[in-house]
């Protein structure tokens, strides 16, 4: 029997690390499946063969004047490539508008189509679930509450857990970090995480700085470290910071130290964490920080947005927790300021308090919540037995994930 062909479309760059963990698992089970794909660097490192490089979709955007006809010709490319490669399926990571578009066009060509981390069709946008039923064969989900969402659509789904579960480096050694930063590894570390686009840097960075000076009136001796996202200019990033300390008088403006692509192991020591929306919260939880959540967006789209929002908050540490009363507080829009801000995180830094019990709590039952024994082994072996394929040295399929053939 020919080996199976698998074809995989990544759009950035956790899509191709995630793909990359599950073509090693692939491997793995069997050793002479044929992969190409639309990847990076990770995917390259597995020795897969890619039609293009994903780098530049992240860069332009979909949104962008150049975006929609660079993902417009790279659409057509891989169509033109699939007519020879022939894969027995096609494997979609994350990307949601472009692989939504390509699940339609591979779906009127007779091809399988699979999907994992499919679009939070729960949080907005719940037309999108249509489009998947359409045209996706199977769903591999990575949060437990979205499989009874697709089964009652009639859409074949596997829960598979969080891939972020298995990837998340461990925490580091936290007086080796501060020795090595030059921080005192016995003061309260606050960790600013302002993210990772300009626009967030633009809307967030000057509220989270004019709330330092009065975090330290009332804690004279905690250290402030800044997060910088590699994505952004160095240049660029100094201008905003600059600008946002210079807003506060002299004699206010606190030391602020800033690290560059050392998110994890910052989140891993940090007392607590301010953060702009996104992963990052939930790599926060796993980490077991606490954290206060902040976003801010241009007023129409947040308008659109909220007409939009399904769910009464925004935070995954929330939604997957107690959507009702939130573990973690929110603060959104107009509600972001220097003194709100400074409220929010005061109580965080005395670990008995109520906030910081009831944080840890629903951290730790998310982390239970997440963890199905590793995200790219159950996806690998999900698509083998879709594929009718008897995994090598594994027969069975794990413990509790369930899989339902098209």
């Amino acid at each position: 029997m020919a080996p199976n062909r698998l074809f995989i479309i990544t759009g950035d760059y956790s899509g191709d690390m995630h793909a990359a963990n599950v073509v090693r698992s692939l491997r793995a089970l069997q050793p002479d499946i044929r992969v190409a794909a639309v990847g990076g660097q990770h995917l390259q490192a597995e020795g897969v063969e890619l039609l293009s490089d994903q780098s530049k979709m992240g860069r332009v955007g979909l949104g962008s004047l150049s975006g929609a006809p660079y993902h417009y010709f790279l659409g057509k490319r891989i169509l033109k490539f699939l007519e020879t490669f022939r894969p027995d399926a096609v494997l979609l990571i994350d990307y949601g508008v472009f692989n939504l578009h390509m699940a339609a066009q591979l779906k009127k060509r007779g091809i399988r189509v699979f999907y994992f981390i499919p679009p939070q069709v729960w949080a907005t946008r719940k037309g999108r679930i249509r489009k998947i039923q359409q045209n996706v064969d199977h769903v591999f989900c990575i949060f437990p509450f979205e499989e009874s969402l697709y089964q009652s659509h009639g859409i074949p789904v596997t829960y598979v857990g969080h891939p972020l579960v298995g990837e998340l480096p461990p925490a580091v050694d936290r007086e080796a970090f501060c020795r090595e930063h030059k921080l005192d590894p016995h003061l309260p570390i606050l960790g600013l995480f302002p993210g990772s686009r300009k626009l967030e840097i633009e809307f967030l960075l000057k509220d989270i700085i004019g709330s330092l000076p009065l975090i330290l009136q009332q804690h004279a001796h905690i250290q402030f470290v800044l997060a910088k996202a590699g994505s952004l200019d160095a240049a660029y990033f100094n201008r905003q910071l600059q600008a946002a300390l210079e807003r506060l008088p002299r004699y206010q403006r606190p030391v602020v130290r800033v690290l560059e692509n050392l998110n994890h192991a910052l989140l891993s020591v940090a007392d607590v964490a301010i953060l702009a929306s996104g992963t990052v919260t939930l790599e926060a939880a796993l980490y077991q920080t606490p954290m206060i959540l902040i976003y801010r967006l241009q007023p129409l789209v947040y308008w659109i947005a909220m007409k939009m929002l399904y769910l009464p908050c925004i935070g995954l540490p929330n939604i997957l927790t107690d959507r009702k009363y939130p573990i973690v507080p929110e603060l959104l829009q107009d509600s972001i300021t220097p003194r709100r801000i400074c409220e929010a995180v005061l109580p965080l830094f005395d670990p008995t308090s109520p906030q910081v019990v009831r944080q840890r709590a629903g951290f730790k039952q998310i982390r239970e919540a997440l963890n199905q024994g590793g995200a790219p082994a159950n996806v690998a072996q999900g698509v083998l037995a879709l594929l009718g394929q008897s995994p090598a040295h594994s027969p069975e399929y794990p413990a509790g994930v369930m899989v339902e053939p098209h």
